[in-house]
């Protein structure tokens, strides 16, 4: 069924179509042979620590970081088409994408979208230029919203959980004098089926000039779940960009809280999360993108208050500290190296310990941290204490990895 959406909607958009207006062909993915996602002494990828139910831990991989630590498929193709029309500038996309838990297809559910199996991610129409508000964009459908990220541990900070996965309607660049404003809101598990239907009003003030070469962005969400348990939420983050540090090196820092049903990156928390629930993290990214040496790195740190299900509640703490280094030998060769270790501390447990080290010779197509495609050959180490061990099912503390990995996109 989905697969049969997923043709019609391409086919709508071919329609839409004309020999004066180009559809053009986007996508992402990453792949690897020989990769296992198991639990116990088969599981050759970890993350840095237990995710609690409103996303207090490190997202991502948990702030270990991903080179060679990747033991799912994923890809994402969209046909996109750009129009002039009225004197209105349009852009329409649909995306598909599928996601595997290993290198090979499986029948695990993944959110609402059966594993290995295309489903439309993005579908959306967007419109700038309209007479009554010529520097506003005002768009309609499903799509990624305002995504802010640290790649090299995949951990989407703004709008990369059930936030991407919602249908919605917004107007964005709206001029306050001080800022760009972007107004959208959200419905998410709109159905038939669904008794708790929750809806998102997201505020996202962006481009603010507070220093110089720095800028700020203040992004507020509201959530509101129907039905039985349906819960409230408020979610506040704060993130600055610094530029022009010393050897083109541009930092980004997040400071984030979130209560109720709302969750830490700003999209929909738990649906019967109560006002007991509460949550704040702070996460700090350096990179540095161009020229023969790069690199990336993260710090971040979060607590989280929990109803423990008796009336009281309780708190887990999670402290990570990683980063990715890449020098070209020549135009198509570079060494990567990445390091990251990770701890989570719930109250009444023993603190959870993982660190990662992986090497990767790598061929590319350019010496810059973004060049791709990137073919990469690596080994990765993991060592852990026995408390980790024990909640992910190992019987060592320590394991190592290898294997070939592709990641691109165009």
């Amino acid at each position: 069924m989905r697969i049969k959406q997923t043709l019609i909607a391409a086919a709508v958009l071919g329609l839409l179509s004309s020999g004066a207006y180009a559809v053009d062909f986007t996508g992402y993915t990453r792949v690897g042979p020989g990769q296992k996602q198991a639990s116990g002494d088969g599981q050759r990828c970890f993350n840095g620590g237990g995710v609690d139910a409103n996303g207090s831990a490190a997202p991502g991989h948990g702030g270990i970081g991903r080179l060679g630590n990747e033991c799912n498929t994923y890809g994402e193709f969209g046909l996109v088409q750009n129009a002039t029309m009225g004197g209105v500038t349009y852009k329409a996309e649909l995306m598909t994408n599928f996601y595997s838990t290993g290198s090979t297809p499986d029948t695990s559910q993944l959110g609402n979208q059966l594993a290995n199996t295309p489903a439309v991610s993005q579908l959306y129409l967007e419109g700038r230029g309209y007479d009554i508000a010529p520097n506003v964009s005002f768009w309609v459908g499903r799509r990624f919203y305002h995504r802010a990220d640290v790649h090299f541990d995949d951990s989407f900070y703004l709008m990369g959980g059930l936030g991407q996965n919602a249908t919605g309607a917004g107007a964005d660049g709206i001029d306050t004098g001080f800022g760009s404003l972007g107004v959208a809101v959200f419905r998410f598990q709109d159905s038939t089926t669904t008794t708790n239907a929750g809806t998102l009003l997201n505020f996202d003030l962006q481009s603010m000039p507070v220093n110089p070469g720095g800028q700020l962005r203040l992004v507020v969400s509201s959530t509101k779940f129907d039905g039985a348990g349906g819960k409230s939420g408020l979610g506040l983050t704060l993130q600055h960009i610094q530029s022009g540090l010393p050897g083109g090196g541009i930092n980004t820092l997040f400071l984030q809280t979130a209560r109720g049903s709302a969750g830490l990156d700003m999209g929909f928390g738990a649906f019967n999360a109560g006002s007991d629930t509460k949550s704040w993290r702070i996460a700090d990214s350096l990179a540095w993108l161009n020229g023969p040496l790069t690199a990336q790195t993260l710090v971040h740190y979060g607590q989280s208050q929990l109803p423990n299900g008796a009336g009281g509640t309780f708190n887990t703490k999670t402290l990570s500290i990683a980063g990715r280094v890449a020098y070209a030998l020549t135009k198509n060769f570079k060494m990567q190296a990445e390091v990251g270790t990770a701890n989570t501390k719930v109250d009444g447990k023993s603190s959870e310990n993982v660190t990662k080290f992986t090497i990767a010779p790598t061929l590319t197509v350019g010496p810059n941290f973004y060049d791709r495609p990137e073919i990469r050959f690596y080994v990765s180490a993991f060592s852990y204490n026995n408390a980790y061990a024990l909640a992910n099912g190992q019987s060592k503390t320590s394991k190592t990895a290898a294997g070939v990995q592709l990641e691109l996109w165009f």
